[in-house]
């Protein structure tokens, strides 16, 4: 006999006759492959006669049943096309693969700073007698999600962040489609710096760690690049972060960013392209950085607003004291998290969704999804709350090596 659903949905939701429902949730900023993400699940979950329940607005949604129904079409049985039931949204998930931002919305809730958040959350999904819950989102999102599946919650998950910090993977999904939008910034910046006889300091996405402006910067000719790896490895616990130890022997900052520039004005290159990470800072800047933060609002999760910092001003400024060379900043945060999925992203979010609706098939919860040589392989969701994952300092130090080279170009 078919096993007919018995959540507390309104009738004519539950007249679709599909088995069972889930929930999908997208936390954290937007990230290029999210709706990749998400219709691939619905299709996938469609064709195992599941639904889906797509809560709005990340975490915030969860604690107030704000959801709409998501589907291949939105048709009802009788193949009428509908956009609500009951007051909740029917909508339909065909032709989003390509689209920048979340059909569902993001925020930066965080349950776990909300008095019983956890168990309100679950008692939510538990009325509404999901199966699972897939959370899609960086290690903060993911986080959460894992206090969730320690709760008694059915979680699966994938990580989501333009700045592919997340442990555990080798890309998060948002990351290629940013570094493509930043290359390209940057080479079309270029002409302006030298045109202008000045120095632009590019201000990347990037808060803890510096992929963005490190992969983005070379791929577009940037003549130095600042990431926050260079001082945080000095501050982070040896033992945790073993692979960072080159990076506490390495004499770097500010000042040899401003040393290549005046080797450049010598040689008569009165322009570079400096590409530094919003979440940068040196023993050279700690104190403006530090007098500067002190009255910034934080998120949710203790973050401070670092795109009300400004850490590109601060660099440019440093630039212009030392260097009597006019220097400006350009910021390309939100450019580079909604520009046009990239094919790459686009096609490991697909797999992403579908490798999702097969865990939850399985019954394999407390595990995400992620990319790891090429492969896509299930690992547990602690290991993303458990530490950020750094550029190498090998990586560093091949880039680093084409700098020597920018002295002329």
């Amino acid at each position: 006999m078919k096993q007919m659903y018995k959540g507390k949905l309104p009738k004519q939701i539950r007249d679709f006759n599909l088995n069972q429902y889930v929930g999908i949730l997208t936390g954290g900023g937007p990230a290029p492959g999210l709706n990749a993400t998400i219709q691939s699940f619905v299709y996938t979950a469609f064709e195992n006669n599941i639904g889906v329940l797509g809560f709005h607005d990340g975490y915030l949604g969860l604690l107030e049943n704000n959801f709409s129904l998501l589907v291949p079409e939105a048709l009802d049985p009788n193949r009428t096309h509908i956009s609500s039931i009951n007051d909740i949204n029917v909508v339909s998930v065909t032709g989003i693969v390509g689209q920048p931002g979340s059909i569902l919305r993001n925020s930066r809730t965080n349950l776990m700073n909300i008095d019983s958040g956890i168990e309100k959350a679950k008692k939510n999904i538990d009325n509404l007698n999901l199966r699972a819950l897939v959370c899609l989102g960086g290690d903060d999102t993911l986080t959460v999600a894992h206090h969730l599946n320690e709760a008694g919650v059915n979680v699966v998950g994938a990580p989501k962040t333009i700045d592919n910090d997340v442990q555990g993977t080798d890309y998060c999904f948002g990351f290629d489609t940013a570094i493509n939008a930043v290359s390209k910034f940057i080479r079309d910046l270029y002409w302006d710096a030298k045109t202008t006889n000045g120095v632009m300091v590019v201000e990347t996405m990037g808060r803890k760690a510096g992929w963005i402006a490190l992969e983005g910067g070379a791929a577009g000719g940037a003549h130095a690049i600042l990431i926050p790896e260079l001082y945080r490895a000095k501050h982070e616990d040896p033992d945790l972060y073993p692979e960072l130890e080159d990076y506490r022997n390495m004499d770097y900052n500010i000042d040899t960013v401003v040393d290549i520039i005046k080797r450049r004005i010598k040689r008569g290159k009165n322009y570079a392209i400096i590409c530094v990470a919003e979440g940068y800072i040196d023993e050279v800047l700690e104190e403006i950085v530090k007098e500067e933060s002190e009255d910034i609002p934080r998120d949710e999760f203790g973050h401070v607003r670092l795109d009300k910092l400004g850490i590109g001003d601060i660099v440019a400024d440093y630039i212009h004291e030392k260097c009597n060379i006019r220097a400006r900043a350009v910021r390309t945060g939100y450019l580079a998290r909604t520009a046009k999925t990239s094919a790459f992203d686009a096609y490991m979010s697909i797999n992403y969704g579908i490798r999702l609706m097969e865990l939850i098939l399985e019954g394999n919860y407390g595990k995400m999804v992620v990319m790891e040589r090429s492969t896509f392989v299930v690992k547990d969701l602690e290991i993303a709350a458990l530490k950020i994952r750094y550029v190498q300092p090998w990586r560093f130090k091949n880039i680093s090596k084409f700098w020597s080279w920018t002295l002329t170009g």
